[in-house]
């Protein structure tokens, strides 16, 4: 694979960038870099100062989150081709919440927080679409968040009562 702009027709497949217009888009690709990773390699890591959005153009990645009471990295999920990370920190300055790797290898497309950031301020509609975005993805992920955790709960549950039972 090779490190390569993405055109506008693959950012329109990035969920979090649909409000956005071609030319819009056409914008945004010229002011990211591409980025190639090999499999393995650490994209991101946990804790580290968070300064922009990854699109995931080619590839895919894991999500991995350390146990603050162990120590462990456990993987909390995948992303492909059309996906994204990082958003949240062109909201807040607070560290990556995650440690991100390349499962194969990876072509992404970065943003610095405050290359967007200045995107942004062309237009308070513009700055409206994408915000609107991004709350739509996070009660996405909420939402799965909290359907696998009443499911692992339950299982939980499940496992206990039966070795109480036996």
């Amino acid at each position: 694979m090779v490190s390569m702009k993405p055109d506008i027709k693959l950012l329109r497949e990035v969920k979090l960038l649909k409000t956005f217009t071609d030319a819009e888009l056409g914008e945004l690709v010229k002011l990211g870099a591409p980025a190639h990773y090999e499999p393995y390699a650490n994209i991101v890591i946990e804790g580290e100062l968070s300064w922009g959005i990854y699109l995931i153009l080619e590839g895919l990645v894991g999500i991995f989150k350390t146990n603050k009471l162990s120590g462990d990295l456990y993987d909390v999920g995948q992303l492909r081709s059309g996906s994204f990370f990082g958003e949240m920190s062109l909201i807040d300055s607070n560290p990556r919440s995650a440690t991100v790797r390349a499962i194969t290898d990876c072509n992404l497309f970065y943003i610095s927080k405050d290359t967007f950031g200045q995107f942004l301020k062309k237009s308070t509609d513009l700055k409206a679409r994408f915000y609107e975005s991004c709350i739509q993805s996070l009660v996405s992920r909420l939402r799965e968040l909290d359907d696998n955790y009443v499911v692992s709960q339950y299982q939980l549950w499940k496992t206990a009562l039966k070795k109480e039972a036996a």
